[in-house]
Order: structure tokens, then C-alpha cells, then sequence
């Protein structure tokens, strides 16, 4: 080949696959995100990092004016990229971000303004910050980043033991409640957290109360739960929201929320003579403390004397609307009258509301539907009742005004909503049946007459072919019969292989876990993608922990490193296998605390997890 020809081509393809770079790692201007992170809490002389994120290359970085905690260093600059190859799609992440190392001098709330960047010919704000100054102790080390539900990293060796002596000031679980007092039937919010000032490395025994005497719906039941700072009298400690529940006491009284059981395991570090300890990351000794919440006490009145006739157990703050479809009928044909209730409160538990027909209309009883929402504000959203009638006769009929009545528990009174009225037009039916029937038209059932007969006029309508008519024995006949037989034989069949197969939950789990484990790695790739570390390694854990109590059939609250291990072990998962899994847990749960110390970065944990996971699923059956 001549050299002039080898040149052109050499520089043709560089050509393309500068193009190829360039169509790749463009980045749509809705997609760029510039915020900014702090912690929500600190003390009086603590310091701490306030961060500035772009999930682009970024310039012109101009800083907030921070005028109320010292600032000791910054802004750092650090950029990191990565390139991904996905179905012969080429992707690229680029993360920049700004730190400021701050010190709190003073007690206070206070808000950090707004930093701007420019990237793609635009600028862009990130949010303000605010954070809370405190006084008092200062917590240890470990408590001042935020964290998960995880297990010790006990690279050094672990001892387990019983701590009696243990504060209730420096770990205790606590619900509280938005109100105690309320009436039978409003809402209360629920909120179970965990507070701490050591070192969490894992749960065990959870026993949530019953909340007997209330009807309750989870608003937040984390898998994972994540641990953050917050000033609690005074004091900064670690709180992670176990669970936040939507109740409504069914009966008047004092009702009592129970105590919520749970097994904190913490995590302190063992001195050590050993040279090398520290450079391995040191020996830790895991502390099990059991811990109780103290009963809290609701006072709940019953609703006043003086109820209305038609009050129908709503509380709450509630509208009514009344509809029919049509309003001129013939005689046999039916219509429904659509009655919809909307608003705030005890929605799920309003009963049929009672409507005034008129007589020679045949009423059918009403389908409800629900279209409730149920979150931190209470329930809400709308009931609908469907009631379907017949009129049997010719003539006008009146359907009165509809009333309902619900107590509202703002102004302590009882509420009386009404509709409009509705007049139905109803003609005579289709056919001369009605017309010789000897009934006066007009007139209600309880009205009619015969006039001259005791026995009602049957009219000749002429001789009946009976070649015509009877159907009976003929293989149509039978037909007709053997094919729906055959259809509900099959339908049966079907459902009792699809009840057999799903009748074993455990194997279900076992059977889909590595779908499931897939879409959570999934969402961490698209967080990885976005340069969200703390984000990304959360997502990994949920899917590494999830995984492993589908195919292991373990609660993930039941999970533990050495548990695992055992059960993979008898499993016969070769040990290096196992091992692969420790240290891919191990790195995922400090890189929450210290992600820049975690070498190969995000890109390479996120392969050893895929890797591991899949070699994980064809051993373990």
C-alpha cells in the first residue's frame, strides 16, 4: 500500500472516531445538575465539608458568599470521568466538584447562599444550604458522616458481647407522635427513629408495635436505613427513620402505642499491639444492645352528642357531588345516579349513603370505589357511589336531595352537605306488554286497578312455530353447553399449575433474585453516571443485601456477614468466592464513609458487584 494512501486513511479514521467521541460524551443541557451538600447539624467548633457538585466540565466558579462559620480551606477542585460501553453505546460521566472544609464558631441557623457555574454556554445555581450550629460535645469521628444499615467492616477481627452498662443517652430508640390528643376517627402521624452517638453497624430482633386499637397504613418502611445528623436538645446525634405510620384509633379513650423492640449492634474499636493492625484497618468488637421505646399514650375523644340522622362516620373536612347519566327513559331501562365524596380524613371509612327513591323503582346496592391517598398530611382523595335503578312504570319521578353529614374536626362541629334534586322522565317500554297490561299510567305500584277483570287481558299473538322456537336436544344445544364446560376445565387447570408454582414464596424470591438484584444495579449505574456516590454505594448494598435474602430466604434485617458466610459455605460456594463478596461489601460500606479511599472508584466496584453476583447465582440454586 502506498504511504500517500496509508496517511489519507489513518487520517480518515481518526476522523471518525473523533466524531464518535464527540456524539458520545455531549451531555443534553436538561441533564447537567450543579447542587450543593452539607451536613444538616453540627457543633461549635466542628469542622466539616461543604460541597459543590456538576455533573459536567464546568468553569467560572463563583463561590457563595459564606460570612457566618470560618472558612479553612477552599475551594479544592477534583474531576474524575469514566467511559461505558453499553450495546455498543458509548457513554461518559464527568464529575466536578468544589469543596470548602468549614468551621462552625457560633450557635445559630444558618443558610449558605447559592453558588453558580457556567457549562454549555449557560449558568446554573446550585441550592442554598442550611445548617444548624449547636453546642455541646462533640460526637466521635465516626458520627460525622451520614450511613446505612451495614454490617461491620472487621478486617482485624470482631468480638461480640452484651453492653449493660450502655447510656440511654448515647443509643435509644424513641416514637413519636404529631398529636395526642384527637378524636375518634382523625389521623395521627407515627414516627419511629433510632438516635445514636456510636457507631451502628447492623440491627437484629426489629418487633414493631401492633398499634392495637388503630387502624394504621406504613408511610415509610425503609429496607435500608440511612443515617443522618440532627440536633436533638441541644445535642447532635445519628438518627435513622425506621418506620413513619399513618394512624386513626378506632374507639374512644386512652389507647397506648406500644413499645418498639429492636438489637442495635455497634461497632467499637479494640487497641491493639499489633503494628499492622491500622494499616489494615484494625480489630473492632461488636456490641449488642437491646433497646425498648417507652409506650406513648393517646387520648382520644369520642365524637359529640348531637349527631344528624345521616351522618355516616365521616371526620374530617369533606364536598359531595351528585350526577346522573340521563334523565328521560323508557320504562325497564336503568340509570345511574354517580354520588362522589372528596376531601381530607377518614375517607376509607364512610359507609353507604342512604338516598330517598321514589316507589316503582327497583334499586340496586351501589358499587364503591376508592381513589385515596395516604401520606404525612392524612388521607385523602374521593369515594365514589354508583347506584344503578330501574323505573318500572311510565311517569316522572323525583329523587330528593341527597344529604351527608360529616364531622369537621376544625371547627368541632357536625356539617351538613346537600345536592341537588334530580327528575327522572320515564316513558313507556318498547312492545304493547305494558300498554294492555290494565295499569293506569301514572300511577304508582301501590295505585293500580283493573277495571272489569280480576284477571289480566292476555292478547293472542298468533300460532307458535314450534319448529322455530324449540332448540332443545339439537348439537347446537349441546354445544352450547360443552364448549363453556371446556373453557372453565381449562381456566381451572391453569390456575392450579400458576398456584402450584407460586405456592412456595421462598422459591419465588429464590427464582427472581437476580432479576431483582439486576434493576438495582441498574439504578446504581445511572448514579455513577451522575458522579452520586453516596447515592451510587447505597444502591449497591440495597441490591448486594437484597439479593442475598431473596436467594438465601433470610429476612435482610436477619443478615449478617457471618451468617452469610455459613449459609453460602453449606451451600458449597468455594471460599474464595465468598471472599470476593466480603471485600466487595466491606469496600461498598467504607467507601460511604470515605469514597475517595476506595481505589478503582465507582466503575470497578460496580463490575466486581456484577461479577460477583452473577457467578453468586449460578452457585447457588
Amino acid at each position: 500500500m502506498k504511504p500517500i494512501l496509508l496517511h489519507k486513511i489513518l487520517n480518515l479514521r481518526a476522523i471518525v472516531i473523533a466524531a464518535l467521541l464527540f456524539s458520545g460524551f455531549s451531555l443534553k443541557a436538561d441533564d447537567v445538575s450543579f447542587t450543593a451538600s452539607a451536613p444538616q447539624a453540627v457543633e461549635v467548633g466542628e469542622q466539616f465539608r461543604l460541597q459543590f457538585t456538576l455533573n459536567a466540565k464546568g468553569s467560572n466558579f463563583t463561590e457563595p458568599n459564606i460570612t457566618d462559620f470560618q472558612v479553612l480551606s477552599g475551594p479544592n477542585t477534583s474531576s474524575s470521568s469514566s467511559i461505558q460501553w453499553i450495546n455498543g453505546q458509548m457513554s461518559q460521566s464527568t464529575t466536578n466538584t468544589y469543596t470548602f472544609i468549614l468551621m462552625a464558631d457560633h450557635a445559630g441557623k444558618f443558610t449558605i447562599p447559592s453558588a453558580s457555574i457556567k457549562t454549555g454556554g449557560k449558568t446554573y445555581q446550585s441550592n442554598p444550604v442550611t445548617i444548624e450550629v449547636v453546642a455541646g460535645s462533640r460526637p466521635a469521628a465516626s458520627q460525622s458522616q451520614g450511613g446505612g444499615q451495614q454490617q461491620s467492616n472487621n478486617q482485624g477481627g470482631t468480638q461480640t458481647t452484651t453492653n449493660p452498662d450502655l447510656s440511654s443517652d448515647d443509643l435509644f430508640v424513641a416514637i413519636t407522635v404529631d398529636k395526642k390528643k384527637l378524636y375518634q376517627g382523625q389521623y395521627l402521624v407515627a414516627t419511629i427513629k433510632l438516635y445514636t452517638k456510636k457507631d451502628v453497624s447492623g440491627f437484629e430482633d426489629v418487633k414493631f408495635p401492633p398499634f392495637t386499637g388503630f387502624w394504621s397504613s406504613d408511610l415509610e418502611a425503609p429496607q435500608q436505613v440511612t443515617l443522618q445528623r440532627e440536633n436533638v436538645n441541644g445535642q447532635i446525634y445519628t438518627t435513622g427513620l425506621l418506620k413513619k405510620v399513618l394512624l386513626m384509633p378506632q374507639r374512644s379513650g386512652e389507647l397506648t402505642i406500644d413499645p418498639m423492640e429492636i438489637t442495635i449492634l455497634t461497632r467499637t474499636r479494640v487497641r491493639s499491639n499489633n503494628p499492622f493492625d491500622d494499616f489494615f484497618g484494625g480489630s473492632y468488637r461488636t456490641t449488642q444492645n437491646k433497646l425498648a421505646s417507652k409506650p406513648v399514650k393517646i387520648n382520644v375523644e369520642a365524637l359529640p352528642a348531637g349527631k344528624p340522622a345521616d351522618f355516616s362516620g365521616g371526620v374530617g373536612n369533606f364536598t359531595i357531588n351528585a350526577s346522573v347519566d340521563k334523565t328521560e327513559v323508557k320504562a325497564n331501562e336503568a340509570v345511574t345516579l354517580k354520588l362522589k365524596v372528596s376531601g381530607t380524613g377518614n375517607l376509607k371509612f364512610i359507609n353507604n349513603i342512604k338516598i330517598d327513591f321514589p316507589p316503582d323503582i327497583d334499586v340496586y346496592d351501589p358499587k364503591t370505589t376508592q381513589n385515596i391517598k395516604t401520606d404525612a398530611s392524612g388521607m385523602s382523595g374521593s369515594v365514589t357511589f354508583d347506584y344503578l335503578f330501574i323505573p318500572r312504570y311510565a311517569g316522572n319521578y323525583r329523587i330528593a336531595p341527597i344529604t351527608f353529614s360529616y364531622f369537621d374536626t376544625k371547627t368541632k362541629t357536625y356539617k351538613t352537605l346537600t345536592t341537588q334534586e334530580f327528575n327522572i322522565s320515564v316513558e313507556k317500554g318498547d312492545g304493547e306488554a305494558e300498554a294492555n297490561s290494565g295499569v293506569v299510567q301514572g300511577l304508582t305500584k301501590e295505585d293500580v286497578k283493573f277495571f272489569g277483570k280480576d284477571i289480566r287481558y292476555i292478547k293472542p299473538v298468533g300460532q307458535l312455530d314450534r319448529r322455530q322456537q324449540m332448540m332443545f336436544g339439537t348439537p347446537l344445544f349441546y354445544g352450547c353447553y360443552a364448549v363453556p364446560l371446556l373453557i372453565f376445565v381449562a381456566i381451572i387447570l391453569f390456575r392450579l399449575a400458576q398456584i402450584k408454582q407460586n405456592a412456595n414464596q421462598a422459591a419465588v424470591k429464590n427464582r427472581k433474585a437476580g432479576k431483582v438484584s439486576r434493576k438495582r444495579l441498574r439504578q446504581a449505574s445511572k448514579y455513577m453516571k451522575q458522579g452520586q456516590e453516596a447515592q451510587f454505594y447505597d444502591e449497591l448494598l440495597k441490591g448486594i443485601w437484597g439479593y442475598l435474602s431473596d436467594k438465601l430466604s433470610i429476612p435482610v434485617a436477619n443478615l449478617s456477614k457471618d451468617n452469610v458466610t455459613d449459609i453460602l459455605a453449606a451451600h458449597n460456594v468455594d471460599s474464595q468466592l465468598v471472599d470476593e463478596l466480603m471485600d466487595l461489601l466491606n469496600s461498598c460500606e467504607f467507601a460511604r464513609y470515605a469514597p475517595a479511599a476506595v481505589s478503582g472508584g465507582m466503575d470497578e466496584i460496580f463490575r466486581k458487584a456484577d461479577n460477583t453476583l452473577s457467578k453468586l447465582d449460578q452457585k447457588v440454586k
